[in-house]
């Protein structure tokens, strides 16, 4: 985990990082909504020359990347109350493990996979690594998250909460290595990403989990026929994808969201430039 400490930093986030303890206090909401024709055709071609399976949370990993790349001040965590940032961006992605066949909902697991440097990767070498990882978490494999997860079933209830948060404390804030303990060094990444496509939803917001040091979320949503206003005026049905953003505010702020907004809003109106 290479972080380096934020230098300087504006008066407000000071006041940010005085006036709310942990991310799950300052969680600021938003909702970005992108026109999605041209990166289903793109998804579409893709598939039928590589063969790879690719689905929106995909193009949506490479886009939070380059928009990390371009503003590197949202890469990082907040660690002993100071602001640290990230060499790299790493996405990690909530995988649904369903149940078994009596009760595939009610007795599924919610893991996840970490994919590292995602900056350098294309989008299909995002998909190839990630559908390869939740394959084999879905067909019993474990992956280091679930390891760890599975040395937390034994903690009672009530201490589940304090050894979390003492975890998480020794693991990111004094940055000791705690793998012999079964918990991965840096397991969530730079930002977290949850398909509720895949589900059949198409709007939703998640909470930050606090112990992550993760201050992103986003939620992808199934793409719908929806009124669009084209460049020229004209009110068109697009296909059209609704983004849940969830961000700690002594983190990041609107300007920020703002600027991630307009690097998605290029990326998914030039695919073929963007995505490669």
């Amino acid at each position: 985990m290479k972080l380096t400490k934020s230098k300087g930093g504006s008066a407000f986030r000071k006041i940010a990082m005085g006036s709310w303890r942990t991310a799950a206090d300052p969680s600021v909401y938003g909702l970005l909504e992108i026109d999605m024709t041209k990166a289903l055709a793109y998804m579409e071609n893709k598939e039928s020359q590589m063969g790879v399976r690719l689905s929106l949370s995909h193009l949506v990993g490479k886009a939070v990347a380059m928009a990390m790349q371009e503003r590197p001040e949202i890469n990082g965590m907040i660690r002993l109350n100071r602001i640290y940032l990230r060499k790299h961006v790493d996405l990690f992605y909530q995988v649904n493990v369903p149940g078994g066949e009596n009760d595939p909902v009610g007795k599924a697991n919610l893991t996840g996979v970490t994919i590292r440097k995602a900056e350098t990767l294309s989008v299909i070498e995002i998909a190839e690594a990630l559908n390869a990882k939740a394959k084999s978490i879905k067909h019993g494999e474990d992956s280091e998250l679930t390891k760890s997860v599975q040395v937390l079933r034994w903690v009672p209830w009530m201490l589940i909460r304090t050894i979390l948060n003492v975890t998480s404390f020794l693991n990111y804030d004094l940055g000791i290595n705690l793998t012999w303990a079964g918990m991965p060094r840096d397991a969530f990444g730079s930002v977290m990403i949850t398909n509720i496509g895949s589900l059949g939803g198409d709007t939703a917001w998640a909470p930050l989990v606090p112990y992550t040091k993760v201050p992103m979320l986003l939620t992808v949503g199934s793409p719908r026929p929806r009124p669009w206003v084209t460049e020229s005026g004209q009110i068109e049905a697009r296909q059209i994808c609704r983004i849940g953003v969830t961000f700690d505010h002594r983190f990041m702020d609107g300007s920020h969201a703002a600027a991630m907004s307009k690097t998605f809003e290029k990326c998914f109106a030039h695919p073929e430039k963007y995505f490669g």
